[in-house]
């Protein structure tokens, strides 16, 4: 028995009091002690006070079980193997404690909650004594408060808005709602067990809530800012109540989302700080009307706001038609008629009020119509809300943006108002000015995508503090892509728009330009003044700087290498004493009109003596250098030697004397012309010439109008060639039309005079009458004409006895080979040498008769789309029929290509220099052929191992019927190689050779532009 009460007796610190007799403190108990011995069987159950006193009503209970048996089967088969299983694990650790259900009367069942200890004897458990408690009115009060709490939770898990419930003493949140976590976007874990309070961030409307709740013991609609763990903020309407939950006083918390209409608020004020515009709100007015009794009734606001005595039954069927300005209340009438027309139960209109005095006040008229079942308007209820000052600031707000729109359109600056995220709201049309995007371009972009990465961060810290208030602006020079990904400098200030009643900033207002002109211009300003310090260091010039009596206070070290002096042997000196005499009192003079009228810019020319006692010339540039008042401080000045200059003027004043005496006794017109063609000089021979007086060609304003009408492009042509080209050598020709109106042919000659940087500045023309070589030559192109003529006619008739002879020759060798009989070998080497003969003087006429065809001009190009190597082959295999031992290797460079050509023609160069080659090598090493294919030609190089060509015979290698010296008795025309180069430059190509006596020739063909 003392096993029970161990834990407890051992509570008390008085040991007389351990000696109570624990029998009378037994039966005093509303528990049933209980003991079960262990050592025999069955196990019967030992009660030390009365089990049924305990519990009330005997008659309502069974009688008490004896054994272990008999109370097993009064548990609930439910709880019944979990309450054995209990007891078994005691008889191992000693001590169990647990509840169940157990029937006390037919199928009642009352929870009841056990308590047992077991003793030990030589570690054998041989006693359970156990203490049961009825605990069926606490648990089953617990269980209704879990089911009405389970029920508070359903009803608040129903509510459409977020619910919470936190306790009183502390504050902490114990439960709420899913709505509350979905809308907010917080886990339970996030809300729950934290101090609601925290969540709250206005300190203000927190403060007044707190005070309201402490005051009043509840709270209704009151507007509170809520942040969620990722920092977004929602506005709510709080209502608090008082509630007992979980057995403690607790508060249960609906909130109303109102955040929508917080942030159109928050609009109004954004607005209100770009614009500075005050948009004012009245009280609404309420109105009623019924439709069938005729009552109706206005509010007082609506009396006060149109400063009018009320009076009864101030509406009608048309409502407030009555105090509508004259002109729409037929408006109003009849969009209120359409209304009851098609039954609309709610209509909105904006109407103008006539209040007293003609004070005309918009209104928003609001109205939800009832109506009969047979359609007719029952009763109608609605509002009037006084927008004037919305109206008002509506003007003020499309004048505010127009103004802005205009500057920002006008501006060159590029104005932009952006998110804190860096993404663009609005962007001015400037934008393409200063980095050539357009503005719906840039609002595709975020800022960081086109500004250069080094200085994102600078970008961000300089920003920072304007966000956070510690700077009204800031202002940032850097460099951004623009759209063609060309870095531009560019210069941004930056200033924060706020949220009124946060403080927070909501937005960037920006201006930034484009500054690469001035930042390139700043450091070119800082490398002209690097430069200027080296030029001072070790320029030839003589940079100085005197005191406004001319004494030198600084000169550069140049003055060594230039007038002998050292710088320290001129400082302190005056600038007079270096002056030539003649030439001392004009400069004298200037400089004292320069430091009078503070001249900034002058330049002289003088005569300043060398330490060796030689004058020399110099170009002074220089002025006055004044301080920040305006006073005249210093001379500057910068001295260039121009001594060899001067000399060459001199003798280029010589020379234009000269010029002029040869150009004004010549025969020939000597002319310089400007650019445009326009004579800036003519020679007196022009009147010679053309009877023109120099006057008379000097004014002309077109050059062309003595021109022939058939030759004026191809003058114009040359001139402009001459001036692109900077040619020395354009010669022409054209008839030139005298002033008498008759025509002569003159020569032209013209040379590009030009400029340091290579450009033409002038062309220099000489022109002379070639009248009488125009008929000479005229006289000998219709001589040649003949002579080609005759060369065409002989050579054709030539081919007829030719012909015949072959045949004759051919049928002689025919009759010979037939013959029984034996032949002489004197007459089968005669018809052998006549058919050598035959084929050699054939090409003689072959090539006769090409060469009369192109004097003639009868030869034409017929150029095709071909393959050079394809030509190159057959050549090669044609030549190789005489020669039947050699062979000729055709290697190619470069990319092979399609080429344009006149492939007849192509074909005989090939064969004329492939055949030479072959001829004049004969026992040496076989020719080549190289095909190489250049970017903009092709170039055909035949190399032979041959005799080569000595030098006396290659001036006239290209002429007819030239032959080299070395050449013995292998056959030939003289003719191949003129043809060969005819054919070339009718393609606009040229043919070159390299050749040694004796090693061999290489002849090179250059076909441009043929692809």
């Amino acid at each position: 028995m003392e096993n029970i009460f161990r834990d407890t007796l051992n509570d008390f610190a008085d040991a007389k009091i351990r000696e109570v007799d624990l029998s009378s403190v037994i039966s005093n108990l509303t528990e049933t002690v209980w003991s079960i011995n262990l050592t025999s069987e069955p196990y019967e159950i030992i009660y030390h006070n009365d089990p049924l006193a305990q519990h009330g009503n005997k008659e309502k209970l069974e009688a008490p079980p004896k054994t272990i048996e008999e109370w097993q089967q009064l548990i609930h088969p439910d709880d019944r193997d979990r309450v054995l299983e209990e007891v078994v694990n005691a008889l191992g650790t000693g001590l169990a404690s647990y509840s169940y259900r157990v029937k006390r009367k037919g199928v009642e069942y009352r929870y009841a909650r056990d308590r047992v200890s077991v003793f030990f004897e030589d570690g054998r458990p041989i006693r359970i004594d156990g203490i049961s408690i009825d605990i069926d009115s606490i648990r089953r009060s617990r269980l209704n408060l879990e089911l009405s709490q389970q029920r508070l939770k359903s009803i608040v898990d129903a509510l459409p808005d977020p619910v919470f419930i936190s306790t009183k003493e502390g504050g902490t949140s114990i439960f709420a709602n899913e709505i509350l976590f979905k809308v907010y976007e917080m886990s339970p874990s996030d809300f729950l067990g934290k101090k609601v309070i925290q969540f709250y961030e206005n300190f203000e409307g927190r403060k007044a809530y707190l005070e309201d709740l402490a005051r009043y013991g509840h709270v209704q609609n009151h507007e509170l800012l809520l942040t969620n763990k990722n920092g977004e903020s929602f506005w709510v309407s709080a209502s608090t109540m008082p509630l007992e939950f979980q057995n403690q006083e607790c508060f249960i918390t609906i909130l109303q989302d109102v955040t929508v209409r917080k942030n159109l608020e928050r609009e109004i004020k954004e607005s209100n700080e770009r614009y500075q515009l005050a948009v004012e709100g009245t009280n609404d007015v309420i109105w009623e009307y019924d439709f069938v009794s005729k009552y109706s009734y206005l509010s007082p606001q609506f009396w006060e706001g149109m400063d009018l005595p009320p009076v009864d039954r101030p509406l009608d069927d048309m409502l407030m038609s009555k105090y509508i300005i004259g002109d729409e209340q037929e408006i109003f009438t009849n969009e209120l008629q359409a209304a009851y027309k098609d039954q609309l139960g709610d209509l909105t209109l904006e109407i103008k009020l006539v209040a007293n005095k003609g004070r005309i006040i918009w209104a928003l008229f609001k109205a939800r119509i009832i109506y009969k079942a047979n359609g007719q308007p029952q009763r109608a209820v609605g509002s009037l809300s006084n927008i004037t000052s919305l109206k008002e600031a509506q003007s003020q707000l499309q004048e505010s943006e127009a103004k802005y729109k205009l500057i920002s359109e006008n501006s060159s600056d590029c104005i932009c108002l952006l998110e804190l995220t860096g993404e663009f709201v609005f962007v001015s049309p400037s934008s393409t000015d200063v980095l050539g995007y357009t503005p719906e371009e840039m609002q595709k972009l975020g800022l960081g995508e086109f500004i250069q990465e080094e200085y994102r961060t600078q970008l961000k810290e300089a920003v920072l503090p304007v966000i956070q208030k510690e700077k009204k602006t800031a202002s940032l020079v850097y460099q951004a892509y623009d759209k063609n990904k060309n870095l531009q400098w560019l210069e941004t200030i930056a200033g924060a728009i706020f949220d009124n009643e946060t403080g927070r900033a909501i937005y960037l207002q920006t201006s930034t330009r484009n500054v690469t002109d001035r930042i390139e211009a700043q450091q070119k300003l800082k490398e002209s003044q690097e430069r200027y310090k080296l030029i001072t260091e070790n320029s030839n010039d003589i940079v100085s700087l005197m005191d406004l009596k001319g004494d030198y206070i600084f000169i550069s070290p140049s003055i060594k290498d230039t007038m002998g002096y050292t710088p320290e042997e001129m400082l302190g000196r005056n600038t007079t004493e270096f002056i030539h005499p003649e030439d001392l009192p004009q400069i004298a003079n200037s400089m004292q009109e320069a430091i009078e009228n503070k001249v900034k810019d002058s330049s002289a020319e003088f005569r300043f003596r060398h330490k060796s006692g030689e004058w020399r010339w110099v170009k002074v540039t220089g002025g006055i250098i004044v301080n920040d008042d305006g006073e005249a401080i210093f001379i500057r000045s910068n001295k260039t030697d121009i001594t060899e200059k001067k000399i060459t003027e001199d003798k280029l004043k010589k020379q234009e004397e000269q010029y002029k005496l040869v150009s004004e006794n010549s025969g020939d017109v000597i002319a310089l012309h400007d650019l445009n063609g326009r004579f800036t000089f003519v020679s007196p021979s022009c009147y010679r010439l053309s009877g023109l007086t120099v006057e008379e060609v000097m004014g002309m304003t077109d050059i062309y109008q003595y021109v022939h009408s058939e030759d004026k492009d191809k003058l114009k042509h040359a001139i402009s060639d001459t001036i692109k080209n900077g040619r020395k050598d354009t010669i022409t020709s054209f008839r030139l039309k005298k002033k008498d109106g008759e025509y002569l042919w003159v020569g032209i000659s013209m040379t590009a005079i030009l400029e340091a940087n290579g450009r033409t500045k002038f062309i220099q023309s000489s022109t002379r009458d070639i009248s009488e070589i125009i008929k000479v030559l005229e006289k000998e192109r219709q001589l040649n004409k003949l002579k080609s003529s005759f060369i065409s006619m002989a050579s054709h008739e030539f081919r007829t006895p030719l012909t015949t002879i072959q045949s004759s020759n051919e049928l002689i060798a025919m009759y010979l080979d037939k013959a029984n009989v034996p032949v002489d070998m004197k007459l089968s080497k005669h018809v052998t040498r006549i058919r050598t003969e035959l084929e050699r003087l054939n090409s003689l006429l072959k090539d006769v008769f090409t060469l009369g065809r192109l004097d003639v001009g009868k030869a034409k190009l017929n150029k095709e789309i071909t393959s050079i190597t394809g030509i190159a082959r057959q050549v090669v295999l044609e030549n190789s029929v005489p020669f039947k031992n050699r062979e000729i290797e055709i290697k190619t460079e470069g990319n092979e290509r399609q080429v344009l050509l006149d492939s007849l023609l192509i074909s005989h160069v090939l064969s004329n220099l492939l055949n030479n080659a072959l001829k004049y090598s004969a026992g040496k090493m076989n020719p080549e052929l190289l095909i190489s294919f250049e970017e903009k030609a092709v170039k055909l190089s035949v190399t032979d191992f041959g005799i080569g060509i000595p030098k006396k015979d290659q001036d006239g290698l290209f002429e007819s019927f030239s032959r080299a010296s070395n050449v013995g008795d292998i056959e030939g025309t003289g003719l191949g190689l003129v043809i060969v180069k005819q054919f070339v430059e009718m393609h606009g190509g040229t043919i070159n050779y390299k050749t040694k006596v004796n090693e061999g020739t290489t002849f090179t063909v250059t076909l441009p532009d043929l692809n």
